[in-house]
């Protein structure tokens, strides 16, 4: 082997990456978040919990068929009218 070979080798060496510990990935972890993330994501845990809750009280699931809630319901009027034969729709 020549002595630029054998240098190339040593150099090779040198610039390998050392591994990562625990306090390196700590430290990327945290690298882009602001003083206020840890805050807000715990509010946004909160809000969400309190959503669930909330439906399953109301026991009624949001649905894309555009229906109203049933509290704004008008049976006795559908009833009417769909004893008449008169629908609208």
């Amino acid at each position: 082997m020549t002595s630029k070979e054998e240098k190339k080798k040593t150099d090779d060496k040198k610039d390998a990456p050392k591994a990562l510990d625990e306090t390196d990935i700590d430290l990327l972890k945290r690298y882009g978040r602001g003083p206020y993330f840890e805050p807000i994501k715990k509010l946004e845990e909160e809000v969400k919990e309190y959503s669930t809750k909330i439906d399953k009280l109301i026991g009624v699931k949001e649905s894309d068929t555009g229906l109203s809630a049933p509290s704004e319901w008008f049976l006795a009027v559908s009833i009417k009218m769909n004893v008449r034969g008169t629908r609208k729709w």
